[in-house]
């Protein structure tokens, strides 16, 4: 026998559920599923008897802005308006050279610019396929035994809780 989901009885509680009539029936010959929803009525009404409490401290005050009028220096935004009027200024001296400059400069094509794509790829598989990775020497490894190991291990995740303990203790 399938039982109502916590869900399907949140929705019957709430008038929500879709196929009412069936959660209906399933409840007149479940015991278990019926006393669930009992005990969920029973705790929204407790829960909706509770009065309702100010609260002591105003949560959002260390998150929202306390000076709500913030605004720039005087002397900032005019500096910022004449920067901005100075680019504009040499913009429209400089619009001449530049369009004079233009019919000189050639522009690739589409295709010399593919073709040239596509040989970079080419040399760039080709540098690919022939790379090796240098040999490492060798390293005579100490013969450690495992618990020698984890103990270790363990000594230097101590030391490192215990460093960043002392570093971090000041910073609350």
């Amino acid at each position: 026998m399938n039982h109502l989901t916590d869900e399907a009885l949140n929705e019957y509680l709430d008038n929500e559920l879709p196929n009412r009539a069936e959660a209906e029936l399933h409840l007149s010959q479940c015991a278990d599923c019926a006393a669930r929803l009992t005990a969920l009525q029973t705790l929204f009404d407790e829960i909706e008897s509770l009065p309702e409490l100010a609260l002591s401290k105003h949560l959002a005050a260390p998150f929202t802005r306390r000076d709500a009028g913030f605004a720039l220096p005087t002397w900032l935004k005019l500096t910022a308006t004449l920067q901005a009027a100075l680019a504009l200024v040499i913009l429209v001296i400089a619009a001449p050279f530049v369009t004079n400059m233009l019919p000189a400069i050639q522009a690739p094509s589409m295709s010399d610019m593919f073709l040239q794509l596509q040989s970079q790829w080419m040399a760039w598989l080709d540098r690919l396929s022939s790379f090796h990775f240098p040999s490492l020497p060798s390293i005579a490894m100490p013969d450690i035994s495992s618990i020698m190991l984890m103990l270790i291990l363990a000594g230097v995740s101590f030391l490192w809780l215990i460093g960043n303990g002392l570093l971090l203790r000041n910073q609350r």
